[in-house]
């Protein structure tokens, strides 16, 4: 039987010259220029019962940190052998490094040779990893909402602001720079407990100027887009264990971004967005804007950065407004 292989590589070029040279070596190659493209490609495998053998990944993607992405694939496709490339070994960290190194790390340049005896001998200790097991009536299926809170002049704001961050219900509460002052996260069994609290325990505090109320949803997608933005969240969310960690600590700042996204975009802007790193958050929701993003860096400039080069860039987003979020107990 041909044994195949995924290559996940954004140079045209190397894809060109692996390709040709895997196929005369007598491998079939399934070439892809970006992360998101790779799972697309991945989740039609699965549909299909089509074997892979293995999966090339280039380390530095367009849209999607490279390994990264290999412990995404590794969660969904747990038989799968991985084999990282990339021609900036010096500048990955040692974490990255302590992370892939069981897999395996290939430098460019190499030749096809290469790559199939580093493949073959992942193949040879590779053993196929048990399905992990799910537990039935198990999971607890919650609503969430946003609520955007603009206060009154002249008002004791830290009062007001410790009155909401310990109002029941209530995720995240953040006081932020901007025309909004606060930023709630609200959640419940339900939306409509997430609005009964809202028009009985928020809307009516005489303090609030202007309060606005966004349900948190699931955007009506392309199926397959949908498919495969559920089957790689949870190991997305178990990627960032150490997301409080990231708010709460003061070498890290994080900012709200507010999106207004061409809905025929969507399907491409909403799962990039979902797998970009330093974008811990990206709720949908409806309104002049209708994607809220949470966004964190070890400074304000460096999320300006993100902004610039990771969400403004991209085809599709119309208007992007940021606000920053200000520790008010350190004030």
């Amino acid at each position: 039987m041909t044994k195949r292989i995924l290559l996940i590589d954004d140079d045209s070029s190397i894809r060109r010259s692996l390709s040709l040279g895997l196929n005369q070596l007598g491998y079939d190659v399934e070439p892809c220029d970006c992360g998101f493209k790779a799972l697309n490609k991945l989740d039609l495998y699965t549909k299909n019962s089509v074997n892979l053998d293995s999966v090339v990944v280039d380390v530095n993607l367009p849209d999607i940190n490279g390994i990264k992405l290999g412990k995404i694939i590794k969660s969904k496709y747990p038989d799968s052998a991985i084999m990282y490339i990339t021609g900036y070994a010096d500048k990955l960290d040692l974490s990255d490094i302590e992370d892939i190194k069981e897999e395996g790390l290939l430098e460019k340049p190499f030749t096809a040779d290469d790559l199939i005896t580093e493949i073959n001998k992942i193949l040879g200790k590779h053993s196929k990893a048990p399905k992990p097991e799910t537990e039935e009536g198990k999971e607890v299926k919650t609503s969430s909402a946003y609520v955007l809170i603009k206060v009154k002049n002249n008002t004791d704001y830290f009062s007001l602001f410790q009155k909401l961050y310990f109002m029941d219900n209530v995720v995240y509460c953040d006081a932020t720079q901007g025309d909004i002052d606060i930023f709630m996260l609200l959640q419940s069994d339900s939306i409509d407990g997430c609005m009964e609290v809202y028009e009985n325990n928020i809307k009516k505090i005489k303090e609030i100027q202007d309060v606005r109320f966004l349900p948190v949803s699931v955007p009506m997608l392309n199926d397959n887009i949908k498919e495969i933005v559920n089957a790689v969240g949870i190991g997305l969310f178990d990627d960032m264990h150490g997301m409080n960690k990231i708010r709460d600590s003061h070498k890290s700042v994080c900012s709200y971004i507010l999106l207004n996204v061409d809905r025929e975009k969507l399907d491409n802007i909403y799962p990039i967005l979902k797998l970009t790193d330093n974008i811990l958050y990206c709720d949908y929701t409806e309104g002049s804007y209708n994607l809220i993003l949470m966004v964190y860096g070890t400074q304000f400039s460096e999320i300006d950065k993100i902004i610039e080069n990771k969400i403004s860039n991209l085809d599709g987003v119309l208007k992007v407004k940021k606000y920053p979020i200000i520790n008010v107990f350190e004030m």
